[in-house]
């Protein structure tokens, strides 16, 4: 069981019956057919053979259903998830309690169960107060093989032109894979096509970790298939210098689950920027015209084995291997201007980023008493060899170059413990130690052109060692408290110790934090299809290694870059308000949001030299937010579903560090609307258009960002192969402009990707499974149209 997949969403059990005297009682199970997981919150309908709802609940933590009916006799009960297919199977209710034995499976995987009626289709993104949960498969902008795209899909994400991810406008969010802490580093640096969910969690329980004050973004990777064997692979092909794809074999047979995965992609693209930047001070400017070519290569092997013993007990091991490797040459035309001089130069640049991570996991679910308690026992390692070279030449004159590069390690242990007692209430506790560290080792070369030789520069370079323990306790209680009201309440407390080693200067730097972190979630079931939520929670992001490296990193002649070791953690609280709403196709949901961060950590920018700047990280005394998240899906007609997400929030930041204004403020929003138009059961055609406000932040202002993307499906081969044609910013109007005015400078920055691109992409599944023993394949000519559930 994944550690850090949320427990609970909203409640445990929810019963609705028309005849309040019901005493028939109908109880079963429900799991996922790849790897017998239960499933929480699917619905549970009951109907007559009328077809008209009788009764319908909600799976517990344990996949487990129960509901009180009056009727008796021949009956259709009706299981659904969003993302998996709807099942039907007749059951015959008796009187007193029917206990169905045989539990029902359903699966995401595209081809048919056997014996099920397939009505319902993979959405691209689910919303709950907790979490967004984006199906990489079901996005357009899963052709293009970015994470970082994919992301861009919520409305409540938007990623800068460097790849920073920001929730909500905070740049401070902790990344996961599989729930584990990464050393990969960028999300880009994981293919899209290794992945098989996103998860954004703004309201994270005290059973996750307290990092990230913007939240969590938790990448799931593809690790199980169906049933049997089943061989699954993508290619997409963007004309003309783009490629990326993947595929997988695995075999879950009696209990064992054996998943083997490669993933790749190769992207070549042109980058266009100009820059314009004045100095006050001095009355020096700076006139930039830069062209970059980026190659960016990604390779990722994975293998996962499982096994479910009878007892429900479950081991898994799972490893991943990543290469990815950004190579950057870079062309500038540079026009430096002072009062009485000015100097024309062209500049060539080339940056190359070279990383290996492993990253090895284990963990072990040991049952008490089924559906009563349970422990688990998991440990984590992951480990990524980063090199960066980086050579400079002006004017056809090489002048200077940098080699160096970093180990950083993470490491984690972790015991959690689950008991249910009476009254469906439910106990969660856990301890958990997570180490993190980097050696790294940095040095950059001057170019004597008198004589030839290479001069090491002591001031661009840099040897030092950081790391972090962090020891964390936590517990999580939660139930009902009768008429529709159910709780959930914990605590997390965290102690941390870090120590900064700067060997260069033989000086050792330790620090030590306590952070308690307390959740609240109140729920209210308003009604059979709708609810409301209350959510606390408090969260903190500790300075990492980048933020407060001493020394000083030159990113271009006129730009450089530093840390700041007297950084303190930045601490938030924040509360939200959360309505849904969920009936016959269509899909509501809205949450008001307010937060009050104290010390948040941002970068600024001061004058270094008369025409370069100095890039760093302070404290700010405070921000500010207020807003709203929009989720609403439709089905509008038979083959039309529409889908609206929306974002707004209003932000004010204070503080002043060293005669440098920290205040903002602005109201800021983005939004994605989307329509999906199924034409016939083969064909899905989809239209998103993407839209971002200007947005600000300390000492700068990122302008508005809007675009289109387009996408064909077909199935070709029913179940088994399946044609896309996606065409990215259809109208070529996505590009990234930073404009500043404040007291030490003005700067005018435009970036244009190669961001309209066609892709061509296919999709192949193909499984084996075995039913009833005998070895034979079901049909996928003759479904039946229902399965029979006996007690």
């Amino acid at each position: 069981m994944d550690f850090l997949k949320k427990i609970v969403l909203i409640f445990a059990s929810t019963v609705f019956t028309y005849s309040l005297g019901a005493q028939n009682v109908v109880a079963g199970r429900v799991l996922e057919g790849n790897d017998s997981k239960p499933v929480e919150y699917a619905s549970v309908v009951l109907k007559n053979m009328e077809d008209k709802v009788i009764a319908g609940v909600v799976t517990d933590k344990h996949g487990v259903y129960k509901f009180k009916v009056s009727q008796t006799g021949e009956h259709i009960l009706q299981i659904s998830f969003i993302g998996y297919k709807t099942i039907n199977a007749m059951i015959n209710i008796e009187p007193g309690v029917n206990a169905i034995k045989t539990p029902v499976f359903i699966s995401q995987n595209s081809a048919e169960l056997d014996g099920v009626t397939v009505t319902a289709t993979r959405n691209e993104r689910q919303s709950s107060v907790e979490k967004t949960r984006i199906n990489t498969s079901a996005a357009i902008a899963s052709a293009t093989g970015s994470v970082t795209e994919i992301l861009k899909t919520s409305s409540m994400v938007t990623v800068d032109n460097n790849n920073a991810v920001y929730i909500r406008g905070n740049s401070n969010v902790l990344v996961l894979i599989d729930g584990v802490p990464t050393t990969l580093g960028a999300l880009d640096g994981l293919p899209a096509s290794a992945t098989e969910s996103i998860e954004i969690i703004t309201n994270p329980d005290a059973k996750y970790d307290s990092e990230g004050t913007g939240g969590i973004i938790n990448v799931i990777t593809k690790k199980k298939g169906a049933e049997g064997f089943s061989l699954s692979s993508s290619l997409n092909w963007g004309v003309h210098e783009r490629v990326n794809g993947d595929l997988m074999a695995t075999i879950n047979k009696n209990g064992w689950n054996l998943a083997l995965n490669y993933s790749g992609k190769y992207h070549l693209e042109d980058v266009r920027s100009g820059l314009s930047r004045y100095f006050y001070s001095t009355g020096n400017s700076i006139e930039q015209d830069i062209f970059s070519e980026r190659e960016d290569v990604n390779n990722m092997l994975s293998a996962n084995i499982s096994r479910l013993m009878k007892n429900n007990d479950r081991v898994s091991f799972n490893i991943k291997f990543a290469n990815p490797k950004l190579t950057n040459n870079q062309t500038l035309y540079v026009l430096s201007s002072s009062l009485d001089n000015y100097d024309a130069s062209t500049r060539n640049n080339e940056f190359i980023h070279d990383r290996r991570m492993l990253e090895l996991s284990a963990d072990y679910k040991k049952v008490i008493k089924p559906k009563v308690s349970e422990i688990t026992l998991k440990g984590t390692f992951s480990q990524n060899r980063g090199q960066r070279f980086s050579f400079y030449e002006e004017d056809g004159e090489i002048s200077q170059k940098s080699q160096g590069g970093g180990y950083p390690k993470n490491m984690t242990l972790q015991a959690d413990h689950f008991v249910k007692f009476a009254k469906e209430r439910l106990l969660e506790s856990g301890l958990k130690f997570f180490y993190r560290g980097n050696d790294f080792k940095f040095e950059t070369f001057d170019h004597n052109i008198q004589n030839g030789e290479w001069e090491l520069n002591d001031f661009f370079s840099s040897d030092l060692y950081y790391q972090e323990n962090i020891y964390s306790a936590y517990t999580n209680f939660g139930g009902g408290l009768g008429n529709g009201y159910s709780y959930k309440a914990g605590i997390r407390v965290e102690y941390s110790e870090s120590e900064l080693n700067i060997r260069k200067e033989n000086e050792r730097i330790e620090k030590y934090h306590f952070f308690p972190a307390p959740f609240l979630m109140l729920s209210k079931r308003m009604s059979d299809i709708s609810n409301l939520d209350l959510v606390f929670s408090r969260r903190v992001t500790r300075p990492v290694y980048p933020q407060i490296n001493p020394f000083v990193n030159m990113v271009d002649k006129s730009v450089y870059e530093t840390g700041n070791r007297d950084l303190v953690p930045e601490e938030v609280s924040q509360a939200e308000v959360a309505y849904n709403y969920t009936k016959n196709g269509t899909s509501f949901m809205a949450s008001l949001f307010l937060s009050h961060t104290g010390n948040f950590i941002t970068q600024v920018s001061s004058l270094y030299d008369n025409d370069a700047l100095m890039l760093t990280y302070v404290n700010g005394q405070k921000a500010l937010k207020a807003g709203l998240d929009l989720n609403v899906r439709k089905k509008l007609t038979g083959f039309l579903t529409g889908s609206l997400s929306a974002n707004g929030y209003f932000g004010e930041t204070h503080g002043n560090e060293s005669g440098m204004d920290l205040y903002t403020n602005k109201f800021m929003w983005s939004g994605n609307l989307s329509a999906m138009v199924n034409p016939t059961p083969k064909d899905n055609i989809s239209i998103q258009y993407f839209y971002n406000s200007p947005t600000v932040f300390p000492q700068f202002e990122a302008e508005q960002v809007h675009y289109m993307n387009a996408s064909y499906k077909r199935e070709l081969i029913k179940n088994i192969l399946t044609a896309s044609v996606t065409l990215t910013d259809v109208f070529n109007t996505r590009e990234w402009n930073i404009v500043s005015d404040n007291s030490v400078y003005s700067l005018d920055n435009n970036s244009k990707n190669e961001s309209r691109i066609l892709w061509i992409g296919l999709t192949f599944n193909l499984n084996k499974r075995e039913v009833g023993g005998s070895g034979k394949k079901q049909s996928q000519e003759e479904p039946e149209s229902l399965i029979k559930l006996g007690y």
